[in-house]
């Protein structure tokens, strides 16, 4: 059995009226890879805060290689060897690879660096030139590199967030292995944070689960607790349900012709003469790793980005030069993949946001009727489960799950007949992805031509009718449901066409 070289002892923090944590018990081993689960809003984040040094708790101990830790804030927690990859990259762009590495005064290889940059590159198998400008790498890159930014910072704690949100199924299974010898090789202790379950059972020796702010399971034997137990343990029973894929398919709905967008700051194409159509009754699948032009290609054709040649066809009308209310007009929804700030108004109340899509549901008179909007948003939490106790409160105060249901139910709620979804599901939990799943696949059942932008192949292969693989803003594969698998379409993903 490996030593405890991390201990929380009964952490406590709340955030107003909110109990985040209530007297959990956390522990790490040394040289070991360990996962933290839970649903949305169960403390995770909380948690990893506080071990890295951002948050303060009310109550409770930290122990570092079983010495008490007096005071913890971050440049103290990364002395201690604590260090964490978010999910935003923190890297300095036009900065090269080593600049990246050796920005700080904990550089371990600062006399050594071609030592260390030869050994963790054959480790993650990095093949690029550390004078490489980190703006030239590709996401799956970058990835190795925030997490290289740790071991050459001594950092022997490394929590990892969603850290395969944007990899390619094969860039996973690498990083799979890499962690894996960075913990029995190297001595390096991991925590992994992810909703993805499948990556918790195939990376980690053991996991931890959180529910409510409480620590309802520790260090469970990863080899020895099945996904249902995980999915038991994190939210109770959950139903998920078998898609119909014999849906009935109608006429187009939507098309694109030949849509080219230039990047205006860097003057480099990022959408070539792409062309595709969805049907009534349709999900079509958008594979491909993030920045190769799902983005723009979804702010085309929701009407947000003019600057582009081509045709948008909405049932068999050109909109290309109409704008995002005339869209709207047309029973075009749009949900983004920023819900906050794209999507929903921070800083801006639950009800306020309720009523952009169809304030004019709530008119009296030249004012807009307090009642109407109260009720219009009630409507709205009935019809897709959203839990909001003040209407009044800014929406940021949600949970992410509940934040999506909002915004996924405003768009939803009118049944539109064209639907863009960019990452519908991105961080939410089990019972969310469930939740938001059902409401896509019904608004396919009233008629509705969607298409599904998403990184997480599982939920593509789930849902789609097809699937049309994206690379350098080209469409490089398309895919019927009969003859695609996972490994196919991560290749196409990674421009491997074969």
């Amino acid at each position: 059995m490996n030593q405890i070289i991390l201990e929380a002892k009964n952490i406590t923090k709340s955030f107003g009226n909110t109990n985040a944590l209530k007297n959990v018990d956390f522990y790490l081993y040394e040289s070991t890879i360990h996962g933290l689960l839970g649903e949305n809003g169960a403390g995770k984040s909380s948690l990893m805060n506080i071990l890295s040094g951002i948050y303060q708790p009310e109550n409770g101990s930290l122990y570092i290689d079983g010495e008490k830790v007096k005071k913890l804030n971050p440049d103290i927690a990364s002395k201690l060897g604590i260090g964490m990859v978010h999910q935003e990259f923190r890297l300095i762009d036009n900065f090269s690879i080593k600049d990246n590495l050796t920005l700080s005064k904990a550089n371990i290889y600062t006399n050594s660096f071609h030592e260390g940059y030869e050994k963790y590159s054959d480790i993650f198998s990095l093949t690029v030139n550390y004078s490489t400008p980190i703006s030239e790498l590709s996401v799956g890159e970058k990835q190795k590199i925030e997490i290289m930014k740790l071991i050459f910072n001594n950092n022997k704690i490394m929590l990892l967030d969603e850290p395969t949100a944007v990899l390619t199924p094969q860039e996973t299974n690498q990083l799979k292995i890499s962690l894996k010898k960075l913990s029995k090789e190297d001595g390096k202790t991991i925590v992994l944070i992810t909703h993805k379950l499948k990556e918790i059972q195939e990376f980690t020796d053991s996991i931890f689960v959180l529910k409510d702010g409480v620590m309802v399971a520790k260090d469970l034997e990863t080899k020895n607790v099945t996904k249902n137990e995980l999915i038991t343990l994190m939210m109770g029973e959950i139903k998920q349900s078998e898609i119909r894929k014999d849906n009935q398919k109608g006429t187009n709905k939507l098309e694109l012709e030949n849509i080219s967008f230039e990047n205006t700051h860097s003057n480099v194409p990022t959408l070539e003469n792409l062309s595709l159509k969805v049907r009534a009754g349709e999900i079509l699948g958008i594979a491909g790793v993030s920045g190769n032009g799902q983005v723009e290609l979804a702010n085309i054709i929701s009407g947000i980005e003019r600057e582009y040649s081509g045709k948008v066809i909405v049932n068999g009308k050109n909109i290309s030069n109409q704008g995002v209310s005339s869209r709207k007009n047309l029973n075009l929804s749009y949900i983004p993949e920023n819900r906050l700030g794209v999507g929903l108004a921070p800083g801006v109340s639950i009800i306020d946001n309720s009523a952009v899509k169809d304030y004019y549901k709530a008119r009296f008179g030249p004012h807009l009727s307090g009642n109407k909007m109260l009720n219009y948003l009630n409507i709205l939490i009935k019809q897709f489960s959203i839990k909001a106790p003040n209407p009044k409160a800014e929406v940021s105060t949600l949970s992410g799950g509940n934040m999506q249901k909002l915004l996924m139910g405003r768009e939803l709620i009118s049944n539109p007949e064209v639907i863009i979804a960019a990452q519908p599901t991105r961080g939410l939990d089990v019972n969310a992805v469930e939740a938001l799943h059902d409401l896509i696949v019904m608004q396919r059942d009233k008629g509705a031509a969607v298409m599904l932008i998403s990184e997480d192949l599982d939920e593509l292969f789930k849902l789609s009718d097809r699937i049309i693989v994206m690379y350098e803003g080209r469409i490089v594969k398309e895919f019927s449901m009969d003859e695609a698998d996972i490994e196919s379409v991560g290749l196409a993903m990674a421009g491997l066409n074969e």
